[in-house]
C-alpha cells in the first residue's frame, strides 16, 4: 500500500510505504501452518492432514472437533439429555465411544475412522454437559474415569504407531516419491 503525503514546508511530495494488513489465515500460514496439526512434519503423515489454505489440519481432531461443534447444538436446542435416565444415558454414551476403540485397534477404512471420530466428538460435548447438569457424583466419576481409561492407552498406542509409522517411512523405498494426499 502506498501512502502519498505533502510536506508543506519543502512543497514536495513524500511517499511512504506501509505494508498491508495482513488477515488471520496468512498471519497463521506465515507464523506456523503447522499449528493445527500435531503431527511431525514428516512425508509419512501427509495422509493424517487436509491442507486449507495454506495451513495443516489434523484430519482426526477436525473431525472430532465438528462432532463436538454438532454436539452442542444438539443439545442447546433439543436438551436430550435430560429425557433419559443416567442409566440410559450411560447406554447411548457407550455407543457413542465404542467405534472409537474399534476404529483405532482394527485396521479399517479411513472413513469409519472419521465417523468414529465424529461420534467421540458429539460424545466429548455431551459428557461435559452431563457433568453439569447431573447430581449424582457417581455419574461425574465414572465420566472422568472412563475418559482417562480410554485416553491414555489409546494415547499410547496413538505414539507407537507413529514411531513406527516414521521408522517403516524411512527404511521404504518410496520415501523419495511420496505424493500429498488431501
Amino acid at each position: 500500500m502506498v501512502k502519498e503525503t505533502t510536506n508543506i514546508r519543502s512543497k514536495s511530495k513524500d511517499v511512504t510505504f506501509q505494508k498491508k494488513p495482513q488477515g488471520f489465515l496468512q498471519f497463521l500460514r506465515k507464523r506456523n501452518p503447522y499449528l493445527f496439526a500435531h503431527h511431525p512434519d514428516h512425508p509419512a503423515f501427509r495422509d493424517h492432514v487436509w491442507v486449507f489454505h495454506g495451513l495443516f489440519l489434523c484430519k482426526g481432531c477436525t473431525v472430532t472437533f465438528a462432532g463436538m461443534i454438532f454436539g452442542g447444538l444438539l443439545y442447546l436446542p433439543t436438551r436430550w439429555l435430560e429425557w433419559f435416565s443416567d442409566v440410559q444415558i450411560g447406554f447411548i454414551f457407550l455407543a457413542l465411544l465404542l467405534p472409537t476403540p474399534i476404529a483405532t485397534l482394527l485396521p479399517l477404512p479411513r472413513i469409519a475412522k472419521h465417523v468414529a471420530r465424529f461420534l467421540l466428538g458429539i460424545l466429548m460435548t455431551s459428557a461435559l454437559v452431563m457433568l453439569f447438569i447431573t447430581n449424582s457424583w457417581p455419574v461425574r466419576l465414572a465420566i472422568v474415569f472412563t475418559y482417562l481409561a480410554i485416553k491414555i492407552p489409546l494415547k499410547r498406542k496413538r505414539q507407537h504407531d507413529n514411531e513406527t509409522l516414521i521408522t517403516q517411512y524411512t527404511h521404504s523405498s518410496r520415501r523419495k516419491s511420496a505424493p500429498m494426499k488431501n
